[in-house]
């Protein structure tokens, strides 16, 4: 089978290699940690009990910076240590156990979230987070995907602090001024999904169908609790409905951690999430910890019962977790939901591939495992899963998914492993789809035209196919269209084996409108050139939803009264908030005073918040308008309005330069709301505004003490200011900040200035940092800096960079409220 027909670009470097699983010749069946967490000195000290057996009498495990007292188990044992890895020589072909003292003040993998000097308020929590290979730094383990075992975890901890952990909770005693939390994992799991949470929290307690669900929250949350946590049960059932298959443990714990370094992590019957999914109900008019729930729920089935074999087919763990998040909120929600959510996905991806670089799914030639955790492996992969399931059929489909999680289960798989089931399932052979869309880079680029003749009575369909040498020259899947008439819909399939395909339909009366691809069965780029008269009627009266948000898309690109007046109907009067939602864009895009007094009225008649806040979005584009001005202004003072509104406010506010209401700004920056958002967007609106003052409060948001949502917000701001001295600064000294997400702010402020004094921060972080996404964020952006510097860009071409990176940092800092799981 050819692998890798095309690899893509800009994703390796030059010394990338290709990376093959590893061959351990031991093999663990059982690991115990006793420990001891200190959080005065920050630091771990406990005893690595592993059950094992090495066919050779050599164990190899990975322990970085740890302080190895002692090593010890039967017969004759040595070992050797350098810092990262421990060598240990032991019995041959026997099982027994190996015992390791050892202790450490990790600068991974395990994160000590204590009061301090600058946050003296802060209630105390300790957790891991492993994935990928980050409790190397804290425990010596076999720190990879492909050998599983059971796991046993004894946590001395101060006597106020709850230990949370994988599987269940065997025993607690009381010793003195501590408490000794003893679980035990039964069924084996892959290394990286071990877990340890402590802190002082509240929970509450139910159960599902002899299931025993748990939810953790820092102290004084437990009344958010209902919010965030109230679909669990129906969740687990629909999955355990889906996939034929039910919920593979006995326990399902949830627990919420401030300043957690991901939205989600899947660990073994013990998920962790970030507190900011927590949220009371005003921002529940607008915000969901639904899609975060049921992506780390997923997981449980796609990554826990059944786990990669290595890090190249991360996409087997993260794509079943999107596309499962979707099918959900289609169950909860509906089809409308569902399309503009999968939509969403495509465009996610699109934006990497055309920004950032293409790389096949399964993906060998890498050097930093995180790196994989991109939109390849997320909505990429979901829509792959999603064209394979109406490519089989859903029910062979969901047969042969079933068939990959009974085969492997509580074992480990890769990509042929699920081609083969589903091959097995349908009766239909696999090898084409997956070289195409799953070991290659890139996807269909289509230039789609059409053509009616009166005279013959004949529409003419040419789909030409234009995606470039990063991509396979042509596709197996057909393209979905259908043709609307005045006597009905008709539902026709283009083949794209070749380059160009011609179709020829005979009707008795010209199309109003032809739909392309209204399911979103396959994953595709695509143009297609229509006369407003057509994208008038498509947004007005097709039954598509994808079909009317592409129309109104398109609307918004060509402008003109006929667009305005469609747009402003979609927006009062679409049955579906993401039509409306998105016409509002579009007439922001538009400009101009017609498209301004369109959003004006639409203001006084829709109460939908998500419509509010894009016609809010949209109103970004009238710069200098007072009347605009002082309408964004009363929005973002006004309680009645949601808290995603009033950000939204806020930030375009600053956008429009609405110099007088600088000082509203400033004193909504203390007005609290769901994630910081409505400080968060003040802070991005006086960025825009761009005064002295203003940047004296961006960088005052930037110092420790200030909440880390609003000092992430205030770092990428910093890049509104390219001019300033200190903004060079102040970047250095935050690209060594101990918070990993203030990091990657740096990294989103880099990639906007492009400037050459910030090689040497870049190359820092590149070489330094622990984080392996911030190392990977670092090169990437210092290699665009010196491609500009090395080839020379125009002045105008790399503005027009610049301002296409200040929209992405702005929907960063608006991703960062959203939760979207590990992928950012």
């Amino acid at each position: 089978m050819q692998h890798y027909i095309k690899l893509g670009k800009n994703f390796t470097f030059p010394e990338y290699v290709p990376r093959y699983p590893r061959e351990p010749k031991f093999r663990i069946s059982h690991y115990r940690l006793e420990l001891r967490l200190d959080p005065v000195s920050r630091s771990i000290s406990g005893e690595a009990q592993l059950e094992l057996n090495a066919s050779d009498g050599v164990v190899e495990l990975d322990a970085v910076d740890l302080e190895i007292h002692d090593v010890s188990g039967p017969g004759d044992i040595s070992y050797r240590y350098d810092g990262r890895v421990i060598i240990i020589r032991t019995l041959k072909d026997t099982t027994h156990t190996i015992r390791i003292r050892y202790s450490a003040k990790p600068r991974a993998g395990l994160y000590f979230i204590l009061p301090d000097k600058h946050y003296p308020g802060r209630v105390p929590v300790i957790y891991s987070q492993g994935e990928p290979e980050y409790h190397r730094h804290w425990m010596p383990i076999y720190d990879y995907p492909n050998m599983k075992f059971t796991t046993e975890l004894l946590a001395r901890a101060p006597k106020e602090y709850t230990v949370v952990s994988n599987g269940d909770l065997v025993d607690v005693r009381d010793d003195g001024v501590e408490r000794v939390w003893h679980y035990r994992m039964s069924k084996p799991h892959s290394p990286y999904l071990i877990s340890l949470v402590a802190g002082i929290f509240e929970r509450e307690e139910e159960e599902v169908d002899g299931i025993r669900l748990v939810y953790y929250v820092p102290k004084g949350m437990k009344s958010l609790i209902p919010n965030s946590f109230s679909k669990t049960s129906d969740i687990i059932r629909f999955f355990t409905q889906l996939t034929g298959t039910p919920y593979p443990f006995k326990t399902y714990t949830q627990v919420c951690v401030p300043e957690f370094i991901v939205g989600g992590m899947e660990n073994t019957t013990a998920a962790t999430l970030t507190e900011l999914t927590l949220h009371d109900d005003i921002a529940h008019r607008d915000f969901s910890s639904d899609p975060l729930i049921a992506h780390e729920l997923a997981h449980q089935w796609f990554g826990d019962l059944v786990t990669c074999r290595d890090w190249s087919h991360i996409w087997l763990n993260e794509s079943f977790a999107t596309y499962l998040e979707n099918l959900y909120l289609r169950k909860d929600r509906g089809e409308e939901e569902f399309i503009y959510e999968l939509l969403n996905d495509l465009q996610s991806y699109l934006e990497e591939y055309r920004k950032r670089y293409s790389r096949p799914v399964v993906m060998r030639v890498y050097r930093y495992p995180e790196e994989l955790f991109d939109r390849h492996a997320y909505p990429k992969g979901g829509l792959i899963l999603h064209m394979l399931s109406h490519y089989l059929g859903d029910e062979p489909f969901w047969r042969g998914v079933n068939l990959f999680l009974k085969r492997f289960a509580f074992g480990t798989a890769d990509t042929e492993d699920l081609r083969k089931c589903l091959e097995e399932a349908s009766g239909r052979p696999l090898e084409m789809f997956f070289e195409q869309f799953v070991y290659s880079a890139g996807h269909p680029t289509l230039n789609i035209s059409y053509r009616w003749s009166e005279k013959d009575g004949l529409l003419s369909i040419s789909v030409k196919q234009e995606q470039g040498e990063d991509s396979p020259e042509s596709y197996g899947l057909p393209l979905e269209l259908v043709v609307n008439t005045g006597q009905g819909s008709i539902k026709v399939s283009v083949p794209l084996e070749r380059r160009e395909s011609l179709l020829y339909l005979n009707l008795s009366e010209a199309p109003w409108h032809i739909c392309i691809d209204p399911y979103v069965k396959l994953l595709k780029d695509f143009k297609a050139e229509r006369p407003v008269e057509e994208l008038v009627k498509a947004l007005r009266m097709c039954s598509h939803t994808a079909c009317r948000l592409e129309a109104a898309r398109a609307l918004g690109r060509m402008g003109g009264l006929k667009a305005i007046k469609a747009l402003e109907d979609a927006v009062i009067g679409d049955g579906f908030w993401g039509v409306a939602a998105t016409a509002a864009q579009s007439l922001g895009s538009i400009g101009g005073d017609e498209a301004r007094d369109a959003l004006l009225r639409c203001l006084t008649r829709v109460s939908h918040p998500k419509v509010r806040r894009a016609i809010v979005e949209g109103l970004k584009n009238f710069r200098g308008d007072e009347v605009v001005a002082d309408t964004l202004a009363k929005i973002l003072q006004d309680g009645g309005e949601s808290y995603y509104v009033r950000s939204q406010a806020a930030t375009s506010l600053g956008l429009i330069k609405g110099l007088k209401y600088e000082d509203v700004l400033r004193a909504n920056l203390s007005t609290p709301s769901h994630s910081d958002v409505i400080a968060a967007g003040c802070i991005q609106g006086l960025a825009e505004l761009g005064s002295e003052e203003c940047f004296k409060t961006i960088l005052e948001y930037t110092s420790l003490g200030k909440p880390n949502t609003l000092r992430i917000a205030a770092t990428v701001a910093l890049a509104k200011f390219p001019d300033r001295r200190e903004v060079y600064e102040k970047l250095a000294e935050l690209s060594r900040d101990p918070y990993d997400r203030v990091r990657q702010a740096v990294i989103s402020a880099c990639r906007e200035l492009l400037d050459h004094r910030l090689l040497p921060i870049l190359d820092e972080m590149a070489e330094r940092d622990v984080n392996e996404r911030v190392r990977r964020g670092s090169r990437e952006v210092a290699k665009k800096i010196r491609e500009h510097l090395e080839k020379g860009v125009e002045y105008k071409a790399l503005r027009e960079e610049i301002e296409r990176v200040r929209d992405e940092n702005r929907r960063l800092v608006e991703r960062i409220s959203k939760l979207e799981g590990k992928e950012v």
